[in-house]
């Protein structure tokens, strides 16, 4: 992805449709560090950090305090829906699985 596209995507909280609920900075540095994931990742690897992209955390709905997710294979936005003891997700988007950041898995 270029940077020009970076710059010209515009997300909206998937919450509350506010543009103030997305940190504009944290969708651009994730879209570049995740581009060297796509280089590296192990499809046959047993961790799913190896096999799967980590989505990105991008911002917190300001209406509703919900975390707002990015997945980088349709680069939608949406809210942040994880269950305990699972350690991947599915874009509600596009059905890509990605793997949760590990600051917020729960284990127990």
């Amino acid at each position: 992805m270029h940077t020009e596209s970076k710059k010209e995507l515009k997300i909206l909280c998937p919450i509350c449709g506010g543009e103030e609920c997305i940190n504009k900075s944290t969708v651009n540095l994730y879209l570049s560090s995740v581009e060297s994931f796509f280089k590296y990742k192990k499809e046959n690897s047993d961790k799913s950090f190896k096999r799967y992209p980590t989505v990105g955390d991008i911002g917190e709905c300001m209406k509703t305090s919900k975390r707002i997710w990015l997945c980088p294979y349709c680069k939608k936005p949406f809210e942040a829906n994880y269950r305990s003891k699972e350690l991947t997700i599915k874009c509600p988007n596009c059905n890509s699985i990605l793997s949760i950041p590990a600051t917020h898995r729960t284990l127990f």
